[in-house]
């Protein structure tokens, strides 16, 4: 297997001297490159591309945000991770749009490690290389226009609260995923990582969300086929539809409320790798559609017409903006929990019930029904399976209660 390239950048001589000697241990596994400035950085990466670029962000010339913009520009793929000791509001900002990874100094080398270890090992499922590259240069996902809209007029009037913008934001997985984003990087230092937009709202203070959401443009509206934009509509109603029942089914299964909640959160995240399909391949439903063979699964048609399920692209994302483990495994293998390396976690098996018990997959018109099939193989094994009588009835109520 090809080795990794990790690009560091730094101005100061002794910060990369520093950086040289913690990392010797990783040197075992990737070819590391240091560069002391960021016109130096561009020109190592246009004569040998790099996986990843961790870079400082107070640099003369460039600074670090202006650095990943043009990396974004220039080499889309490449993961791009901040690495700064600097904790100021604005300094922070600056780099939401560019930056995958947000790492606050001093940083121990394996939290850097686990930072980058997660999505290069997705990376590498993927067979197509202009997809890897769109998911890298989005700076942010698409939400439907009328929210977008919505959430601006909100945080603008006077009356605006931490539970109304919450509300507002909890509509749609975009922002959430995005918000949830910035509040669980480094910079913020949460002992725990919040699953809910109302956590987030709390910990980042509306100062802040008005900031990042009517200044900075956190959030924008789906620029693909207009046509699209009822079925972006109708990707939001499902999520958050199966959301809800991951996480009844995690509370059913004796997960605590705490598991339960981030059952939801992963289950409502668990499709927003079609976002990006729906914005970059207009064409993603008619195409998948032709790739179904009679009786076949939709990964497997995804796979056949795009190089890469909807639900690899998501947990890409989501490894780059630094989600946990857990909620990562349960989006890559929510269709396909087989597939998984693990049997032990309780977030993939309730997104699962969730996509194989609960609404209509949303995006191939013709009423196929949930997205997967109950993998009993899988739940026998993780012993799981005493429960599916009691899940498929408080399927059969959450779909009437719709």
């Amino acid at each position: 297997m090809e080795r990794a390239r990790i690009l560091f950048v730094d101005d100061e001589a002794h910060v990369l001297k520093g950086l040289r000697r913690s990392l010797l241990e990783m040197e075992d596994h990737f070819d590391i490159v240091f560069c002391d400035s960021a016109a130096a950085a561009l020109d190592e990466m246009d004569r040998q591309p790099v996986d990843v670029v961790v870079s400082d962000m107070r640099m003369p010339r460039m600074d670090g945000a202006q650095l990943l913009d043009e990396v974004r520009r220039r080499h889309p793929a490449t993961i791009r991770v901040i690495l700064s000791g600097y904790a100021e509001a604005e300094t922070i900002l600056k780099t939401v749009s560019v930056a995958h990874v947000y790492l606050a100094k001093p940083c121990e080398p394996r939290v850097l490690l686990d930072s980058i270890l997660r999505p290069l090992a997705l990376r590498r499922m993927f067979a197509d290389p202009g997809l890897l590259a769109a998911v890298g240069e989005m700076s942010n996902l698409p939400s439907p226009p009328e929210l977008v809209l919505k959430i601006g007029d909100e945080l603008r009037s006077p009356r605006a609260s931490v539970k109304s913008v919450a509300a507002l934001l909890s509509q749609d997985v975009a922002m959430t995923a995005e918000i949830l984003k910035l509040t669980n990087s480094a910079f913020f230092g949460l002992g725990a990582p919040a699953t809910t937009a109302l956590q987030a709202v709390r910990t980042l203070g509306m100062e802040t969300i008005h900031a990042v959401v009517v200044n900075l443009g956190l959030f924008r509206q789906f620029r693909g086929d207009p046509a699209a934009t009822p079925l972006l509509t109708a990707l939001n109603r499902y999520s958050l539809s199966l959301g809800h029942l991951a996480e009844k089914a995690a509370l059913a299964a004796g997960c605590d409320a705490a598991t339960a909640t981030a059952a939801q959160c992963a289950g409502m995240l668990s499709s927003i790798g079609c976002l990006i399909f729906l914005e970059r391949h207009p064409e993603y439903c008619e195409r998948t559609k032709a790739a179904m063979t009679a009786g076949g699964a939709l990964p497997d048609a995804e796979r056949r017409a795009f190089g890469a399920t909807h639900s690899l692209v998501g947990a890409y994302l989501l490894g780059l903006w630094g989600f946990s483990d857990a909620i990562i495994e349960a989006v890559a293998f929510a269709l396909e929990p087989g597939r998984s390396s693990v049997r032990d976690n309780p977030m993939l098996t309730a997104v699962h019930v969730g996509a194989a018990l609960g609404p209509q997959f949303p995006l191939l018109h013709d009423g196929t029904g949930p997205a997967t099939k109950l993998d009993m193989a899988y739940l026998i094994e993780a012993r799981q399976d005493k429960y599916v009588r009691h899940w498929r009835e408080l399927a059969a109520e959450h779909l009437r209660g719709e």
